[in-house]
């Protein structure tokens, strides 16, 4: 019974992982008869899986948007990771065992997100009207402007930019970014304003302009847990940034949590990933140190550390081409 289990959960994953497969193949991924396969379909039938047959020589399909659970990963990773099928027969006998069907989970995931995403973009249109979700949807992607920020906070170069702020709009304002700070689904930068001489708060969604400039910045002795105390009245635990760092084996074997000069809130040892909660002004002496650890640390969260060291990396690699 277990067996047969497993073997329907596999023909949903490949069921989703390609719409319109055929018997045939399902028969060879599961190393069972097309015989066997169509009594699978009439059990997952009589379970209310909305699978369907699409007729002669069209093979099998979802019905609606029924999917397995979905992956969170970008677009651009989704793209790349898809054209593997294309060379999957090639580099067949290189690959271990389970390689195959990890992949079909994997792409059967990515569908589920995608119709979800869809799904509930449509819905907005449908309830409050087209405008808002052409407004809102790009929300839920990253930020055009919050990468070129975040380089420049974390090698401490002023930017300059335009801000649009209660119908005042400034332009080529200099500003030196202080640091980042994710509050309520929205990004807040505190940096210092050149143009009026003070430490501001700037929504990223504000910005309609970003440019890094040249120009290397202190922040000398500013305080932001003090800031943000009388701006917005958090607690200390109200600010910080929670990094996920998976590290290789080898330093997974050396690190001795009490030695780090981070302590992690969460070691996952199976993953080999460390949880960790950072103060916003220690963000920068943060990603610097797991920066020591080179190929062997990887930031896996936030996102938009991880998208800064990885154009970083490209930058360097361009120079020794």
């Amino acid at each position: 019974m277990t067996d047969r289990l497993i073997r329907l959960m596999r023909i949903i994953t490949l069921v989703q992982a390609k719409p319109g497969i055929l018997a045939r193949e399902l028969a060879e991924r599961c190393g069972n008869s097309e015989r066997t396969i169509y009594r699978d379909m009439d059990a997952l039938s009589a379970m209310h899986i909305p699978i369907t047959h699409l007729g002669h020589g069209k093979g099998y399909a979802f019905i609606g948007n029924f999917a397995l659970y979905p992956l969170d990963w970008s677009e651009e990773e989704a793209n790349a990771f898809s054209q593997l099928r294309y060379i999957m027969e090639d580099i067949k006998p290189a690959l271990p065992i389970d390689f195959e069907s990890a992949y079909e989970k994997i792409v059967a995931a990515e569908y589920k997100r995608k119709a979800e995403r869809e799904e509930t973009i449509e819905r907005a249109r449908r309830e409050v009207g087209v405008g808002w979700a052409e407004r809102n949807s790009s929300h839920m992607e990253q930020h055009s402007f919050l990468t070129p920020i975040l380089e420049a906070l974390l090698k401490q170069k002023s930017i300059q930019a335009n801000y649009s702020e209660n119908a005042l709009e400034e332009k080529g304002i200099t500003i030196d970014p202080y640091c980042l700070v994710p509050l309520e689904s929205r990004f807040h930068l505190i940096g210092f304003c050149h143009r009026q001489g003070v430490i501001r708060t700037y929504h990223i969604n504000d910005f309609s302009n970003v440019k890094p400039l040249n120009r290397f910045f202190s922040k000398e002795a500013f305080d932001v847990q003090a800031f943000m105390k009388q701006k917005w009245s958090l607690d200390r635990d109200s600010l910080q940034v929670e990094f996920k760092v998976k590290f290789s084996e080898r330093v997974m074997e050396g690190i001795k949590k009490d030695e780090l000069p981070f302590k992690p809130s969460k070691v996952d040892r199976q993953s080999r990933c460390f949880h960790f909660k950072v103060a916003v002004e220690q963000d920068i002496g943060f990603v610097r140190w797991i920066k020591r650890f080179e190929e062997e640390a990887e930031i896996i969260e936030p996102y938009y550390y991880r998208e800064v060291i990885r154009q970083q990396l490209e930058k360097w690699s361009s120079h020794y081409k």
